[in-house]
């Protein structure tokens, strides 16, 4: 069982190594692909058949090609890109440059909100010190007067002090 799996590691490690060479190298066009399954249940692809004759051929049906823009076909494109490599090259910049501007207001409406937040968290954090540990807490209404507030309305504040301390503070 150690032996079979160590097999297959050797066979997905083999296979990574042919998949970054071919990478680096630009691409082998390769005009058939086969398969076949091995006695330890290892799958094998290959661009010759097996000698044994127990592979099967995989029919590929559409090759990427960089820098054409069939490479590009479930992306929508502008009408201003021009069929050449350096227009497509253009397009694909200018949706990159518009993730990167997506991702720059996102990160700065996320800043702004934890500013938002840190704020009032500072604000439930400086009532709470006031208003729970004192009996007698005073305020003053609109109209100047100064009011005693009853231990229902003082303790209505504390425990939504301490909620929403709980749910947006750290």
């Amino acid at each position: 069982m150690k032996q079979g799996i160590a097999n297959r590691n050797i066979c997905l490690a083999g296979l990574l190594a042919a998949g970054l060479l071919l990478a680096w190298s630009g691409g082998i066009p390769a005009t058939e692909v086969h398969t076949w399954t091995d006695e330890n249940g290892v799958v094998h692809f290959s661009d010759a058949p097996r000698k044994s004759g127990e592979s099967q051929k995989l029919e590929i049906e559409e090759i990427y090609k960089p820098g054409t823009a069939e490479a590009y076909a479930g992306e929508e494109t502008t009408d201003s890109v021009e069929a050449s490599p350096s227009g497509n090259q253009e397009a694909v910049q200018s949706r990159a440059q518009e993730r990167r501007d997506k991702m720059a207001r996102e990160r700065e409406e996320r800043r702004e909100n934890q500013a938002v937040t840190d704020q009032m968290c500072k604000l439930h954090r400086d009532r709470l010190a006031r208003v729970e540990p004192a009996r007698r807490v005073m305020y003053t209404n609109d109209e100047g007067e100064l009011i005693r507030m009853d231990d229902d309305e003082r303790m209505a504040l504390v425990d939504e002090s301490r909620e929403f301390i709980s749910k947006n503070c750290e």
